[in-house]
């Protein structure tokens, strides 16, 4: 008998490819998302969900700061979905959080580094993450905490747009960004619902190495056949120019949140979950080429 797994968000960047990916491998997939009309601030419906399920993988939420339901959705919607799963005696929840949880740190950042959050949308995963824990004694919890995820989306569509027009980089670009591809997050995903010694534990995922912001840009220019230089602006003075982005654009990229992030150093430690046999299978400079070829910039 095939297992039954429901992804929430299953329309999403990540959940759809999570979708396709368990389809192939045999699984009884079921998607909740709210673009087809379910609700996961309604209980009853995250109920009926999850019936019957061996797992729910939840990827359902929301990252604009602006949005009204950001910490509904994020926060009360994990404890609906989680509150559910439990009741439905489901096997296996898990939960896709973020290393952003852990927000700024010195040095590299590990599972068990202190949380400290600075925006929005990364103080209502930390909540998210302690309302899952919560229910540690009635269900099997794992959870992910991903660096920053590179592919073809429309996060990146823009970033690599404001790149191709010579917008200029805020900061000196000196600090370290370590992300995960997509199809690395998946795989992870993957592996922790088919390996049961992952239950009950907290993983970051990301590439091996990082490469600093600076490079990044610089790659990206070269990448698309333009000169490899990168203008740069000083951090005090990117902070005005957000607030004027916000002001005068209707679906701000660079916002003050988002220059936090920006300048922050993002090096994470993955070796727990390389000793549970995961590893990445891409790096920085493939993930680039990749994403570039999914949003036809090539």
């Amino acid at each position: 008998m095939r297992r039954k797994i429901l992804v929430t968000g299953s329309e999403g960047f990540i959940g759809k490819r999570l979708v396709d990916v368990l389809k192939k491998r045999g699984y009884d997939v079921v998607g909740f998302d709210s673009k087809n009309g379910q609700d996961i601030l309604d209980y009853e419906q995250c109920k009926k969900a999850s019936k019957g399920c061996y797992a729910v993988i939840h990827c359902a939420a929301i990252l604009d700061e602006k949005s009204p339901m950001l910490w509904k959705v994020n926060v009360d919607g994990t404890e609906n979905i989680i509150k559910a799963s439990a009741e439905n005696k489901v096997e296996r929840f898990i939960h896709l959080s973020t290393v952003g949880v852990h927000g700024r740190q010195k040095g590299i950042v590990t599972e068990t580094s202190q949380f400290n959050p600075e925006t929005g949308y990364e103080k209502t995963k930390m909540c998210a993450e302690q309302k899952v824990q919560e229910f540690q004694e009635l269900i099997h919890i794992t959870i992910l905490r991903p660096a920053l995820v590179l592919g073809p989306n429309e996060y990146w569509k823009k970033i690599i747009g404001l790149i191709a027009k010579n917008f200029p980089l805020i900061g000196n670009g000196k600090n370290k960004w370590q992300m995960i591809y997509i199809d690395d997050l998946i795989d992870a995903i993957v592996f922790c619902l088919e390996h049961e010694e992952t239950k009950d534990e907290i993983f970051i995922v990301a590439e091996e190495e990082g490469i600093t912001l600076e490079r990044l840009c610089i790659e990206i220019k070269k990448a698309l056949g333009l000169e490899p230089r990168v203008k740069k602006i000083p951090f005090w003075l990117g902070k005005p120019l957000a607030y004027l982005y916000i002001i005068f654009s209707q679906e701000p990229l660079i916002t003050p949140a988002h220059l936090e992030r920006l300048v922050r150093n993002r090096e994470y430690s993955i070796e727990k979950i390389k000793k549970f046999g995961w590893r990445p299978k891409w790096n920085t400079m493939q993930g680039i080429r990749e994403t570039l070829k999914g949003l036809n910039f090539e």
